[in-house]
């Protein structure tokens, strides 16, 4: 069946109250069966309602398919590239749907549902419309909310609004960057002083990465301050650390004005999570453009892998064999402290470079060769 859809329309809080619920879980079918990572979208609620109670199970999978797919679009494209319709089938794009559980009353059917998209149909359906699209998640990624308040700095505390809004938001983001909202014991925070995280000082942005088990760290700072010209204003900025610590980039920066500051001091919740919206936004794009699949080019570089223990060679080949974008590679030579393979690959050397740092590894140039090592 074709459906014409409207991607916009189906942003809707769906709130029912049901005489009967029950759960089960679909065991032939899960998250693990689906190859692609990327192309699998979960816990998706979605009701209808009918007369018939098998019409409205229907009807509600139907809906789910086309929140599914959007939630795939805004997740693998670039957004200001879709467009606000497409015709489409969407019974060949999706490989199987896991029911997680489902609620009924006599006429309504509300169900949580699992959708493995099929790669290969989804990936026709970009050419065909022009879309620039990525498929390659990053490493975890710290999220470190730091409230500069009228009494200190406050970091780590369920209970400030700087730190709930955001975890609130990750709880239901979607993206391919695996963001992990830091938390800390008692001990951690009496050792972290928040004038610390300001000055961007690596040994404690070092600690908090190894504590959160992330390979990076995103410091965003909510600070009421004087502008210029004696004008009151909140800042808020996005900074990105290494997992040794250094600084990277600042993602995002912006200022808001008020008249005064006790003003800046009564924190608007809808306006602040607009801007971790938009902050968020803009390091999802950024991250997808790096990446972005391109079929038309395939680069070829020769990698030596040093080899120290046995398995060195074979979690190697392994690891590159599992890499997004991999079409080719042929081993070259192999002795017993080092083997090097030819690597045929869909992309630039640069996004190459980005898949392997964001698995934990790089490519070090000697001269005009390159050895894989682990960061």
């Amino acid at each position: 069946m074709i459906f014409e859809f409207n991607l916009k329309l189906f942003f809707v809080k769906l709130i029912f109250l049901f005489l009967f619920i029950f759960q089960f879980e679909v065991i032939a079918s899960s998250k693990l069966d689906c190859k692609e990572k990327a192309f699998y979208i979960n816990n998706v609620i979605s009701d209808a309602k009918h007369q018939d109670l098998t019409k409205a199970k229907s009807k509600a999978e139907e809906k789910g398919r086309l929140i599914a797919f959007n939630q795939l679009l805004n997740r693998l494209s670039v957004r200001k590239q879709i467009k606000d319709s497409y015709k489409i089938d969407l019974n060949k794009m999706i490989n199987f749907i896991k029911i997680n559980n489902e609620a009924n009353s006599t006429n309504r059917f509300l169900g949580s549902f699992d959708f493995c998209f099929n790669r290969d149909e989804v990936v026709k359906f970009f050419k065909k419309e022009n879309l620039n699209f990525a498929e390659v998640f990053s490493l975890p990624i710290s999220i470190f909310p730091i409230y500069e308040g009228p009494s200190g700095y406050v970091f780590l505390d369920e209970k400030d609004t700087w730190y709930e809004l955001w975890k609130n938001f990750l709880n239901t983001n979607d993206s391919l960057l695996k963001f992990k909202l830091s938390t800390g014991n008692l001990s951690l925070k009496r050792s972290i002083k928040g004038k610390e995280i300001i000055s961007s000082n690596k040994n404690v942005l070092k600690k908090i990465i190894k504590n959160d088990s992330t390979k990076r760290i995103l410091v965003v700072i909510l600070e009421p301050k004087l502008g210029r010209f004696g004008k009151y204003q909140l800042k808020i900025s996005g900074k990105l650390y290494n997992e040794s610590g250094e600084f990277d980039q600042t993602i995002f920066s912006k200022s808001r004005n008020y008249e005064n500051f006790k003003s800046i001091t009564i924190l608007n919740k809808d306006l602040l999570l607009k801007d971790i919206r938009e902050l968020v936004y803009v390091f999802e794009e950024s991250w997808k453009k790096n990446n972005f699949f391109n079929e038309g080019l395939i680069t070829f570089v020769d990698v030596y892998i040093p080899i120290q223990r046995m398995q060195d060679w074979s979690n190697s080949l392994l690891l590159l064999n599992n890499l997004p974008y991999m079409k080719k590679i042929n081993i070259i030579g192999l002795r017993g402290d080092v083997g090097k393979v030819s690597l045929g690959f869909q992309g630039t050397n640069n996004t190459f470079f980005n898949i392997l740092n964001e698995k934990g590894y790089k490519l070090k140039q000697v001269n005009d060769e390159f050895i894989l090592i682990k960061k």
